[in-house]
């Protein structure tokens, strides 16, 4: 694979983009107008797997030696380079797109560079990790509206899911990659308290985003058709607690967060 297209984790970009899709139809954003704000939510979030990896070689040695930095494809000048371009790129189209979501891109792209410089290797970093991962599907609101408008936005009731969902999963990451922080000194929950507790823990968040999947129905916002879906959605997190496997269950719950995505957008078909 090509390491600038390794890099920058286009599975997670993409994901991305699905949640800003998701928001846009809660939003009822026009279609001609989606362009701009996915192209920007794709480059920023690009960026910032990019100089992720960038702060990560020394980890990465032990736990992804295939990855483009530790396995020499790439140098490191090339990667900032690279991130100064997609960052760029991603602030100057969302300047166009609204003043709000301009001032959100702008925190996201900083906070991503202070959390990957001091944050990512404490517990602190799964909390701004999980917050990045759910901002795209209140970034729409903030195309017409304001950031008071987010607190009556059935889109933060999403956000609220992914925040807890990717907040779990980023735990069970820190347990699969264990070996390498203890070595780069981090101090990732599973570090400090076990990984028992810790995939416990991660485990119980990812429950607890399942469950408020069905606030959107007892709410009488969405029909059946969304309750169903929600229900299959449930019925994931039910099979990852019975998972003992880290990495499937870490996994697996990468697959849960597209279908909490999908359950919504039925929600809004139907």
């Amino acid at each position: 694979m090509n390491p600038y297209f390794e890099l920058i984790r286009p599975n997670i970009c993409f994901l991305s983009v699905f949640g800003l899709i998701a928001g846009l139809l809660l939003v009822s954003i026009p279609f001609e107008l989606w362009f701009f704000p996915v192209l920007a939510v794709f480059l920023i979030s690009a960026s910032g797997n990019v100089i992720n990896d960038y702060f990560d070689i020394e980890i990465d040695k032990i736990n992804k030696p295939k990855r483009p930095l530790p396995s020499g494809r790439i140098s490191k000048k090339q990667v900032i380079i690279f991130y100064l371009g997609l960052s760029l790129i991603g602030l100057i189209l969302s300047y166009f797109i609204s003043v709000n979501f301009f001032i959100l891109s702008i925190y996201n792209t900083i906070l991503v560079l202070v959390y990957s410089i001091r944050f990512k290797k404490n517990p602190i970093g799964n909390i701004v990790d999980s917050w990045l991962a759910c901002s795209v599907f209140i970034a729409p609101v903030l195309i017409f509206g304001g950031f008071e408008e987010l607190i009556v936005s059935t889109a933060t009731i999403l956000a609220v899911i992914a925040f807890f969902g990717n907040y779990g999963r980023e735990v069970l990451k820190d347990v699969e990659d264990m070996k390498g922080d203890k070595s780069a000194g981090a101090k990732t929950l599973p570090i400090i308290f076990g990984k028992n507790k810790a995939v416990f823990f991660g485990k119980l968040l990812i429950s607890f985003s399942s469950f408020f999947m069905f606030v959107p129905y007892f709410s009488g916002i969405f029909s059946e058709f969304y309750l169903l879906s929600a229900l299959i959605c449930f019925f994931v997190c039910l099979y990852i607690l019975t998972i003992k496997e880290v990495s499937k269950a870490q996994k697996t719950t990468k697959v849960l967060m597209f279908l909490v995505i999908l359950a919504f957008l039925v929600g809004l078909m139907f």
